[in-house]
């Protein structure tokens, strides 16, 4: 009974929070006695609702008064009961006990979506492929938050109190934390460990102060007898990666990131499976987090990842291919070096040629070897060709296999997420070695361009999403190979971009490519082909409700579209420039920006009129420019002095309309 009493309130703080609100104070009261109940299913129901309440942000602020007592009911259910420790495998030495199937959670691949704000990659500086740091922090929570107990609940539930209040929650956990960190009860002082990682983003600002004492602390206790507390320090330690590397005390990165990575580091050699994998996955968060910071760290590094693969098992190998990745992520370019390419790659080749194609570690390998190609560019060219071969052929047999499967009923179809990650390498390849790449992509006949044209019109729309990627990829790099096949391709991409977004990132992934083939087309190529994107383009920008990648890649495109083929674009100028000039004034500066300003530039001079109306915003996109490259300067001053011209005396009347910096940006910038 009364776990349905807790389960109809939680159920009323999402759908009828009202009813709740006159009545709060008590049951708040009830909620807090319960939560300490002495059964932990009863316990956890209640708890639920702590959880509950603070994802609403229109109730949050109403639970502030109670905080006090709330908070450490929360700390004091996160303390392991019997019952929680009984059902653990609490081996302290198990690195040599083989993973069965079982152990390892399914994994599923996130096609890339190419995003104006994603950090770039390649070596043209444009990228097509990355994943929201926000997402991965959400992931990193709901791997440590799984297993559902009375404890994850309240930890979850203070994770989230700490960033609806932040620091405010601070006078409440600090006198308990202090005590449970203190306790030689190790599961007391678990506890408050777990609690420390718990309150990490929330309260980042409020708890810096503390962290030069404490973060020695949990390095330390990476090494202490009970290996549940070993993997708990190492995962809190990780949410305080931030302040170690760029905190506020003097010669912090030495002081306590160096200590912080050789602590895990060594970590990661642990005999604990369970510390091997919060090691592991704690260092894929601070090597993130660090970013470029890790390039002096790169061999010892490597030598640990390096002796990791000769002693994980099948479930912490999963992550440690991650670890990688996000390594060669981090540092990029600083990766291409003979000494570190020499302890990296005969490791990553012999998985490479001895996994099966359907084995469960092909997925983390695929993206490994994908962050790995970028990093290296055309340093990966050794290693390319038998990567790339057996990719398309993969491919090619998965596509093969779906279309028996849907034949014949009998045939289990395979899981298409194969091709996705395929694809994807595939892309990277071509990033990776630019122009050198139409050796590999030209094999037997093209075969790739044929499976990507199949891929472009698959039923799945992570597939799709993929080979679009990689089609924008292949027009950079691989033109020529492209353009016989270039009409069967408008044809099957013209439809992709969907004036309604139903399936997003094929959308966004079709414009963009579609910019791509203009560039490097031309007119003559294109120009058959600009009108019925246009029809489809156009809607996409001048709709507000679009979300802001896909009508930042559309304003490219559209862009793009008007420099190589103005004849065409430039008459329907002023149906789109307004809202052009507003997507794209706060899109980071980059080549494809670029662009995409030389076009509406050259548009400008076919058809001065058509600006007309959005000439401030026009003033104010330019301004906006921080590192415009020679040429697109030479066009912004030559643009601005012929509107300059046809203005006449009336020039200062319409600049006199901007605010007083922009005008003066104006007038400095491009002598107008």
């Amino acid at each position: 009974v009364l776990k349905s009493v807790c389960k109809a309130v939680v159920a009323l703080v999402d759908s009828r929070p009202d009813k709740l609100m006159p009545e709060l104070e008590n049951v708040v009261n009830y909620m807090i006695h319960t939560t300490q109940h002495s059964d932990p299913d009863i316990a956890m129901e209640a708890c639920e609702f702590w959880l509950s309440f603070c994802e609403q942000k229109e109730l949050v602020e109403s639970l502030k008064p109670f905080l006090n007592r709330v908070v450490p009911t929360l700390m004091r259910g996160m303390v392991y009961s019997e019952e929680d420790l009984l059902m653990l495998d609490n081996d302290d030495n198990d690195a040599v006990v083989p993973d069965s199937d079982q152990d390892i959670r399914p994994r599923h691949h996130r096609a890339r979506t190419h995003d104006q704000h994603q950090g770039d990659a390649g070596s043209d500086g444009e990228s097509d492929g990355g994943d929201d740091s926000d997402d991965d922090s959400d992931d990193d929570l709901d791997d440590y938050y799984a297993e559902w107990s009375l404890r994850k609940c309240s930890a979850a539930s203070l994770d989230v109190m700490s960033t609806a209040f932040g620091d405010q929650i601070l006078d409440f956990v600090l006198p308990v934390l202090r005590e449970e960190l203190a306790s030689d009860d190790w599961r007391v002082k678990e506890a408050g460990v777990l609690a420390l990682g718990a309150i990490a983003d929330g309260c980042m600002s409020g708890m810096g102060p503390h962290m030069p004492s404490l973060l020695p602390y949990l390095v330390q206790w990476f090494k202490h007898e009970k290996a549940l507390v070993r993997s708990i320090a190492c995962w809190s330690a990780s949410r305080y990666g931030k302040w170690a590397i760029y905190g506020a005390e003097p010669n912090t990165v030495k002081v306590y990131f160096e200590p912080l990575l050789a602590g895990l580091l060594e970590a990661m050699m642990d005999t604990s499976k369970r510390v091997q994998e919060a090691a592991c996955s704690a260092f894929a968060t601070i090597e993130e987090d660090a970013g470029p910071y890790m390039a002096p760290y790169i061999q010892p590094v490597l030598e640990t990842l390096a002796r990791a693969f000769g002693l994980y098992q099948r479930k912490n190998l999963i992550i440690l291919y991650d670890a990688v990745g996000t390594l060669a992520e981090a540092v990029g370019p600083e990766l291409n070096q003979p000494q570190y390419v020499q302890l990296l790659m005969p490791t990553i080749l012999e998985r490479w040629e001895t996994l099966q194609t359907y084995d469960q570690h092909m997925f983390p390998l695929f993206e490994c070897l994908s962050a790995i190609a970028l990093a290296l560019g055309s340093g990966f060219k050794p290693y390319a060709q038998p990567i790339y071969e057996r990719s398309v052929q993969i491919v090619g047999e998965t596509l093969q296999m779906c279309q028996q499967a849907s034949q014949d009923p009998s045939i289990d179809a395979p899981n298409k997420d194969l091709v996705i990650v395929a694809l994807d390498l595939i892309s990277s390849i071509v990033q990776a070695l630019g122009e050198e790449s139409q050796g590999l992509i030209a094999q037997h006949n093209c075969v790739a361009l044929q499976l990507v044209g199949m891929c472009m019109v698959d039923a799945e729309t992570d597939v799709r999403q993929s080979a679009f990627a990689l089609l924008g990829d292949l027009a950079m790099h691989c033109f020529a190979l492209i353009q016989p096949q270039l009409g069967e391709i408008m044809q099957q991409l013209v439809p992709q971009i969907d004036c309604n977004y139903q399936h997003l990132n094929v959308c966004n992934n079709a414009a963009w490519s579609a910019g791509e083939l203009a560039l490097k087309g031309g007119d003559a190529v294109i120009k058959p082909y600009v009108t019925p994107l246009l029809e489809r383009l156009v809607p996409l920008l001048n709709n507000e409700g679009t979300p802001l990648t896909l009508a930042e890649n559309a304003a490219i495109t559209i862009g793009r579209l008007g420099l190589v083929s103005p004849s065409v674009v430039a008459p329907n100028l002023e149906a789109f420039a307004q809202r052009w000039c507003v997507v794209l004034s706060s899109v980071k500066d980059n080549d494809e920006k670029s662009s995409a300003f030389q076009g509406m530039m050259t548009m400008i001079s076919a058809n001065p009129h058509g600006i007309s109306k959005a000439f401030l915003l026009f003033c104010q996109a330019a301004v906006n420019w921080q590192t415009p490259d020679a040429r697109l300067m030479e066009m912004f001053v030559q643009t601005f002095a012929g509107l300059k011209q046809m203005a006449g005396d009336e020039w200062e009347a319409s600049i006199g309309m901007l605010d007083p910096q922009s005008r003066q940006l104006v007038k400095e910038r491009f002598n107008a």
